[in-house]
């Protein structure tokens, strides 16, 4: 008569490894991000919506394509922060939203003038460029509010450059925070 021991383990080990796989599954993700911080954030320009007749109605659309853009903006700056900054605390994620911030609002054609522009402009954000920022799901609370703080009322609107480790090989030193060395321009 044959062992039918090794049938019935088998059949065991396969359940006992469907069930850690249905376990271990990832939780579906609405998309959504979990904080609020970002709502609580007012435009530096609120956007005035006016009155319009139905034959105007392109403009709201116009107005609210705007504000998206502004918000969609700020979350990316979020993401490159956290991306960068994110083993820092609170005044070195500060510091990094303001070097974004300064270039963006820089009128020397040095960098573009947009946050997505500087974000995304060659040899600047290493988590840009190596996929850093794609891990990033869903940025902190503490980023988001060091991201609220600098776009109420920037803190250090000197800054224009930092490096993790040692002194950028541009600007004039400035101050060491954390990990980071910031220079100014």
């Amino acid at each position: 008569m044959k062992n039918k021991k090794p049938f019935y383990v088998m059949a065991i080990v396969i359940i006992i490894m469907y069930a850690v796989i249905y376990i271990l599954r990832p939780a579906p993700v609405s998309g959504q991000p979990v904080s609020g911080v970002l709502k609580q954030i007012t435009p530096v320009a609120p956007v005035q919506q006016p009155e319009t007749t139905p034959s105007q109605e392109y403009t709201t659309c116009t107005i609210d394509i705007a504000e998206e853009e502004y918000w969609d903006s700020l979350e990316l700056l979020a993401i490159c922060v956290e991306a960068e900054a994110g083993n820092q605390g609170l005044q070195g994620k500060r510091l990094v939203v303001d070097v974004i911030l300064n270039r963006a609002e820089d009128h020397s054609g040095e960098w573009p003038d947009t946050i997505a522009g500087v974000i995304s402009q060659k040899n600047q954000f290493t988590s840009y460029w190596d996929g850093g920022m794609a891990d990033i799901w869903e940025p902190s609370e503490e980023t988001y509010q060091a991201v609220k703080m600098e776009v109420e009322q920037r803190g250090y609107p000197g800054i224009y450059y930092f490096r993790e480790g040692q002194w950028s090989d541009y600007g004039t030193p400035w101050r060491k925070t954390g990990a980071h060395y910031f220079s100014k321009k």
